[in-house]
């Protein structure tokens, strides 16, 4: 699925220049669950770009099913992102003025499905995510939960091959953050996603079945045995 070969950013911020990635080496499987944990401002959000192809890397490769994310055309990164890869935010990025269905519909309109379809395959993945009855519902009149499963039914809808997760529960209590883990474990399993999230919670970090943390740029990867 996913190779990483010497994977460099470097940002220039007044006369120093910061190592925001530092020679990654990294592998992700197929169907591979894998939490990104470390410090503020070690890099993490900044892997998840790379390997959504939000930014590219200033030296080295990041090849996702044999094709170099890092030396794709803006258009050809773009065809790459809207059918194989799915985001979840921590700020939900919902469009206020649209209802829920319609939000999860504008993931599906880049790949040329027709409109029927469109509001088929959104009721669909609502009801995946338990939102069934909320499909005419703005973001506004949703709870900080439900808007994050709004989210994950966006990105899930256009059944692609990986799901990249930013803080994902970052903005809901521990409560409702078990819930949202309980959503995305049970459909990395029924997807056979690859699935990659950048969290601060240690609580999420221990049931991973691989971790990864992520300081100065650097990283190191293990097996958690007790996941």
């Amino acid at each position: 699925m996913y190779e990483l070969k010497n994977v460099t950013k470097r940002y220039t911020r007044g006369n120093d220049t910061v190592h925001a990635l530092d020679g990654i080496d990294l592998t992700i499987g197929d169907g591979d669950r894998l939490v990104i944990q470390g410090p503020t401002g070690g890099g993490k959000s900044t892997l998840l770009q790379m390997l959504g192809g939000l930014d590219r890397p200033t030296d080295g490769e990041v090849v996702l099913d044999g094709t170099d994310l890092a030396k794709l055309s803006e258009a050809r990164l773009t065809k790459v992102r809207s059918e194989n890869i799915g985001f979840v935010f921590q700020s939900f990025n919902l469009i206020p003025t649209l209802t829920a269905q319609e939000n999860v519909e504008t993931a599906l309109v880049p790949l040329g499905i027709k409109a029927k379809e469109r509001r088929e395959l959104a009721a669909e993945a609502l009801k995946s995510v338990g939102l069934g009855e909320r499909l005419s519902h703005l973001p506004s009149e949703m709870s900080g939960g439900q808007q994050q499963r709004v989210a994950i039914a966006r990105a899930l809808v256009k059944r692609p091959k990986v799901l990249l997760a930013d803080e994902p529960t970052g903005n809901l209590d521990e409560g409702m953050r078990d819930e949202i883990m309980d959503v995305l474990e049970r459909l990395w399993k029924e997807h056979g996603l690859t699935f990659i999230m950048v969290t601060h919670d240690s609580a999420i970090a221990k049931k991973a079945p691989r971790l990864a943390t992520i300081r100065k740029g650097r990283i190191t990867v293990r097996e958690n045995a007790g996941a």
